[in-house]
């Protein structure tokens, strides 16, 4: 924290500003501030474009924020059309037990796998089987009680905290403690 006085003086910003400075510079969400005011106060200053992005002035200055292991920028994986169609193509068409479509559209899914990659750091090949592994799971009972494709990636709760599922099966697939159905059996009444 030595740095912020001095960063202050230099750009005349005070330390909401800097926060919120920071926030855009790592693609954050702002906590505990009146982001509104703050952000007209970097926009009369230069720091900001009028359209809320940052300016290269923005950037020198944010890049002087010291930026700590835990808060750091995780790379995520870029999630193309290919990717979510192959995706999709686990999930079987049409409606779920439940009523609800069990594919969920294109853009809900890309945000949460963007939310998901940010947060878990698994690779596309460990995400396909965990899903493939969900879904094989829930065809053996008529999809009876599971998930849509959204939902499987991430679900808000009424708290505003998230939970994944695909996470769960994500590291069931990569510590190999899953349990195959090789005893399953079925049996044809006629």
């Amino acid at each position: 924290m030595n740095f912020l006085p001095q960063l202050m003086k230099d750009s005349e910003l005070t330390p909401n500003q800097l926060y919120l400075l920071y926030c855009l510079f790592v693609d954050e969400k702002p906590l505990y501030i009146n982001m509104y005011t703050e952000l007209r106060g970097l926009q009369v200053a230069g720091y900001v474009s009028t359209d809320g992005r940052i300016t290269n002035k923005g950037v020198e200055v944010a890049e002087k924020i010291p930026v700590s292991k835990k808060t750091a920028k995780k790379p995520s994986l870029v999630i193309t059309e290919d990717c979510i169609t192959q995706y999709l193509d686990l999930f079987p068409k049409g409606k779920l037990p439940s009523g609800k479509l069990a594919r969920s559209d294109r853009k809900n899914l890309k945000s949460s796998f963007d939310w998901f990659f940010k947060t878990y750091e698994y690779s596309w090949d460990v995400v396909i089987r965990a899903t493939a592994l969900y879904v094989d799971e829930y065809e053996k009972k008529n999809y009876l009680y599971m998930k849509t494709s959204q939902y499987f990636i991430s679900k808000m709760n009424p708290d505003r905290t998230r939970d994944s599922e695909l996470a769960n099966y994500c590291s069931s697939v990569v510590n190999n403690d899953y349990e195959t159905d090789e005893n399953f059996f079925s049996e044809r009444v006629v």
